[in-house]
């Protein structure tokens, strides 16, 4: 995945067959520098709404099921941003509340 603003995952496919994408990483692979990787796990509890606890925790903020894989998406996007002017991996929970702090408060 080269360009972020292709970034698509259907989250409906994934939770049906039991996974969710937990994060993306940044430069954690050295075979191409440009290259991004979902982290995907298996979850097996609360698979439909695995997301909105998942952002309510790391957020304490609570959004719409219609909402939360846009958002989700969104929150994934902006951490390879916040990377990319890092130089360096940095946690998808620190990349959710930067995003609802300086983003999506301001939409």
């Amino acid at each position: 995945m080269n360009n972020l603003n292709e970034l698509q995952i259907n989250y409906d496919n994934l939770l049906k067959l039991g996974y969710a994408v937990l994060d993306i990483r940044f430069k954690d692979y050295d075979f191409c520098p440009d290259s991004y990787k979902l982290v995907i796990a298996r979850v097996d509890v609360d698979r439909d709404e695995f997301y909105q606890e998942m952002l309510k925790k790391y957020t304490s903020h609570e959004f719409k099921a219609n909402e939360v894989s846009e958002i989700w998406t969104d929150i994934l996007k902006h951490k390879v941003k916040m990377s990319s002017v890092l130089n360096r991996d940095i946690a998808i929970k620190v990349a959710a509340l930067d995003y609802i702090e300086t983003v999506y408060t301001r939409k």
